[in-house]
């Protein structure tokens, strides 16, 4: 645990204009988990989503809490500070910005928000800032990391509290840049309310989530609100191509740079070639040269080559880096044995998948392979498009299970095929479905694996069962 200054349980909620406790105790700890409890903590009572938080609260009594923050209550006991509130996440967003000192306007960070992207792109950013000695932190969807540490997370954006215990470590380790994936879901729910961002970076806009935020409107709501909130002297990096752009930028106050393939784009891209060793493009009359594969990249490495104008680099040095670069892990890893290609993919959403496939097709000299499922308990209208979709793909497709959580992976697989009239195979054992697809495979042919990317897990019905693509991939390759 970060060793913290403590201050006065009253001071603390004072400044973030909250009724005071009878009780003014020090307090070294806020916790949004009873067990987590120390000795005078602050506790912040948070329903989930299948959890009555005020469940946790004698459990976090007896951990040592002192003042309980809740919207509800049906206990009180002697000697506890209750202070109730009607939205408990957005009031621990204003106790962490009060109780961490404000750390985020000491650094640098960079967010990164759109439906695909994020974490191509700050993933670039960060080993990028490294590569130059500006030492930078990354915080998504991988997991957290810095130069000599990693640690997996269970969130793209984790809970307010964990993000403010990193920025602090950040602080301490001298890290001036922190580059950030954002997701709709944790703006919502005030997950990253009261960050000050130095750029946020828009990628781009399609369905998804429709699950959590029931509208596209709801959905594109939650992705302008922090470009909304930027202050004029911070800046904004926005895909000008998206059909959300304009909708977005007519709310923001920051320091607008587009980027593209269209002009009027202030940072214009032109692709040069595409292959199976990967992508070059041109911006800035420099030839950029990349392992990267698939035309959608350069997207995202044109938002890169804009936050070099933001942070006076020279783009020579992005070009420079990117020689080298590998892809990210779960990211269009392209892996070939005997002339048999292999392209493992995180894509799930509608947009992605579809971007995936029709990357394959360009690189495919031979016949194209598809093997993929949907995830349960996510947006069940994806199903119904990307099965619509794959009627327009000339593959073998096999279906099979991605994490069906809650649901039956047969109900899953009925949802995508309720429009799907091109010929298909059902395997529900990935495993079993990739080997399939490899035994039949022959020299030129492509296998896009999708959906799982780096995975290492199955969630089935709450347990994460061990599972990987790249391990039954690499089994595969031992064995033959």
């Amino acid at each position: 645990m970060l060793l913290v200054i403590a201050m006065k349980v009253n001071t603390l909620l004072r400044k973030a204009r909250l009724p005071q406790g009878r009780i003014n105790h020090d307090v070294y700890k806020l916790t949004l988990d009873s067990r987590l409890c120390i000795e005078n903590s602050v506790f912040v009572a948070i329903d989930g989503n299948h959890k009555n938080a005020e469940l946790f609260i004698e459990d976090a009594i007896a951990h040592g809490a002192k003042t309980i923050i809740t919207a509800h209550s049906k206990l009180e006991h002697k000697g506890i500070n209750y202070i109730y509130v009607t939205n408990v996440r957005k009031c621990l967003a204003k106790l962490a910005k009060i109780f961490y000192r404000n750390v985020s306007k000491k650094l640098n960070i960079i967010g990164v928000i759109g439906t695909n992207g994020k974490t191509t792109t700050s993933s670039i950013g960060y080993h990028f800032f490294n590569s130059i000695n500006k030492t930078s932190m990354l915080i998504g969807s991988n997991g957290v990391f810095y130069p000599g540490y990693e640690a997996r997370i269970d969130n793209t954006t984790p809970d307010i509290l964990t993000i403010y215990q990193y920025l602090s470590l950040a602080r301490k380790k001298h890290i001036h840049t922190i580059f950030m994936e954002i997701s709709s879901i944790s703006i919502d729910q005030y997950r990253v309310y009261g960050i000050h961002f130095h750029t946020l970076i828009f990628t781009n806009f399609t369905q998804d989530h429709l699950d959590y935020h029931k509208t596209l409107e709801n959905y594109l709501y939650c992705k302008t609100i922090p470009f909304i909130k930027l202050p004029s002297y911070t800046y904004a990096i926005m895909n000008s191509d998206d059909e959300a752009f304009a909708d977005i930028e007519k709310f923001c106050d920051a320091r607008l740079i587009s980027y593209g393939y269209q002009s009027p784009a202030m940072v214009l891209g032109t692709l040069n070639t595409l292959s199976e060793q990967g992508i070059s493009f041109y911006a800035k009359n420099i030839l950029f040269k990349t392992k990267l594969i698939g035309e959608f990249n350069i997207y995202n490495m044109l938002a890169i080559v804009s936050l070099c104008d933001v942070f006076h680099i020279s783009a020579e040095r992005f070009k420079d880096f990117l020689r080298d670069f590998e892809p990210i892990s779960g990211r269009m890893n392209h892996i070939c044995i005997h002339d048999k290609h292999i392209l493992i993919d995180y894509a799930h959403t509608f947009f992605a998948t579809k971007s995936v496939i029709e990357e394959a097709m360009k690189l495919c000299k031979g016949n194209l392979f598809i093997v993929m499922g949907c995830g349960g308990n996510r947006e069940k209208e994806k199903r119904f498009m990307i099965g619509s979709y794959l009627n327009e793909v000339n593959a073998r497709i096999i279906l099979t299970q991605d994490n069906p959580r809650f649901e039956d992976p047969k109900d899953i697989i009925r949802d995508m095929t309720a429009n799907l009239v091109n010929k298909y195979e059902i395997i529900l054992d990935r495993k079993q479905a990739i080997l399939t697809a490899l035994k039949d495979m022959k020299e030129k042919d492509y296998l896009l694996l999708l959906g799982k990317g780096c995975e290492n897990y199955m969630d089935i019905r709450g347990v994460k069962y061990p599972y990987s693509d790249l391990e039954v991939i690499h089994d595969w390759i031992r064995t033959n």
